[in-house]
C-alpha cells in the first residue's frame, strides 16, 4: 500500500467519524430544543354576547347546588366561568373534567354549567362526571346569544363579559382566563 492510498483511507475515516459526530450532535440539539409555547387561540370570539356587556342573568336554580347568585358571590370571586353545554353534545364531555379540575384548583373563580337537556339526562351527566360545579338546565341558550357548544363566557366579578370562546381543553381555558379588559380610549 502506498503512502497516497494510506492517506486517502485515513481521510475517509476522518470524514466518516466527523459525519457521525455531527449527526449525533444534531440529534441531541433537536431533542433538547423545547418548542416555543404559544398561547392557544380562542375560537369563535365574535360569537355570543359582546365583550364588556353585562351578562343577562345572575341568579340560577341549579340541579346539584341549589340557587347560585353571581351578584352575591361577586365580592368573594375574581370572576365567573359560565359554560354552555348540551347533554347530547359529545364535544362537551371533554369540558366537564376540565371545569371540575379548574374549580378545585382555582376556588377564587366560580364555574357554572348551563346545560341544554332534560333533568334525567343532566343528572346522569352530573353523576357520570362527579360534577361539583353547579349545573343548571336550560331549554334554550338563545337569550345568552350562543348556539355553539361547548361555549364558555369569562365574566368579571361584576358580571361583564371579558372573554368568550369554544373551550374543550385546559390550554384554551387558560387562554380565556388570560384575557383582560382593555380600557377604552377616551
Amino acid at each position: 500500500m502506498t503512502l497516497f492510498n494510506l492517506s486517502y483511507a485515513f481521510l475517509w475515516a476522518i470524514i466518516a467519524l466527523q459525519s457521525y459526530f455531527i449527526i449525533q450532535l444534531g440529534r441531541k440539539i433537536q431533542a433538547v430544543k423545547i418548542p416555543a409555547e404559544t398561547m392557544p387561540h380562542l375560537i369563535e370570539e365574535d360569537h355570543g354576547l359582546a365583550k364588556r356587556t353585562l351578562f343577562p342573568q345572575f341568579q340560577f336554580e341549579t340541579v346539584n347546588k341549589g340557587i347560585i347568585d353571581l351578584a352575591v358571590l361577586d365580592k368573594q370571586k375574581h370572576g365567573f366561568l359560565v359554560a354552555f353545554t348540551d347533554a347530547k353534545c359529545s364535544s362537551c364531555k371533554e369540558l366537564y373534567p376540565v371545569l371540575e379540575r379548574f374549580q378545585q384548583q382555582s376556588p377564587h373563580f366560580q364555574a357554572l354549567i348551563l346545560m341544554i337537556g332534560q333533568q334525567p339526562e343532566v343528572t346522569e351527566i352530573i353523576n357520570q362526571y362527579e360534577l361539583t360545579v353547579p349545573v343548571t338546565t336550560l331549554e334554550s341558550s338563545l337569550s345568552f346569544e350562543t348556539r355553539i357548544f361547548p361555549f364558555v363566557y369569562y365574566l368579571s366579578p361584576k358580571g361583564e363579559v371579558i372573554a368568550k370562546s369554544v373551550v374543550q381543553r385546559r390550554e384554551t381555558l387558560n387562554a380565556l382566563i388570560a384575557q383582560t379588559v382593555v380600557p377604552k380610549a377616551s
